[in-house]
């Protein structure tokens, strides 16, 4: 069974667009059922970046299993991580994009997925020009780590959405 971590941008962008909680609830319950099956997770320090809103995405993180939000403070994943931002740092120019990717949860959660076998959840597309910021999935394709978009997620999850039929 493939388990997956869902980045930070993916719940924001949930809430702020297609899945906002009063549109479809069913994404977000669908979340919480494939974490108590055992496939969806995030990991402590997206939850820390959650909670400093003030909206429906706070009150989900905070109503969220403890499990959910999985630690990222373990031996092996602190290596990670420091290999992750070596590389970030040796491969781009702009200071700016590489202390913006040091000072999110991003590279943890990438390091999560490396050390305990994750497919990383996000809505950045792989891009090898970018200087601006560093994407994720080129931090992924780097050290070998999987991923996916939300729509790729619930498609493998096989989440159906639907509408109850109105009566005449």
């Amino acid at each position: 069974m493939t388990k997956y971590l869902i980045d930070t941008n993916s719940l924001i962008d949930a809430k702020d667009s297609f899945y906002a909680f009063d549109i479809c609830p069913g994404f977000w319950n669908a979340l919480m059922r494939h974490h108590a099956s055992g496939e969806l997770f995030s990991i402590d320090r997206v939850r820390d970046e959650i909670v400093d809103g003030n909206d429906r995405l706070v009150s989900w993180a905070r109503k969220m299993p403890k499990g959910f939000f999985v630690g990222s403070n373990t031996t092996d994943i602190v290596q990670r991580f420091s290999e992750i931002i070596q590389w970030v740092q040796a491969n781009f120019q702009r200071q700016s994009a590489v202390s913006s990717f040091a000072a999110k949860a991003d590279g943890w959660l990438i390091a999560t997925a490396k050390v305990e076998g994750y497919t990383i959840v996000c809505e950045e597309q792989f891009n090898p020009l970018s200087q601006k910021r560093v994407p994720n999935p080129n931090v992924c394709v780097q050290f070998g780590v999987p991923y996916c978009n939300v729509f790729e997620l619930l498609g493998k999850l096989k989440v159906k959405f639907g509408l109850k039929k109105l009566k005449a």
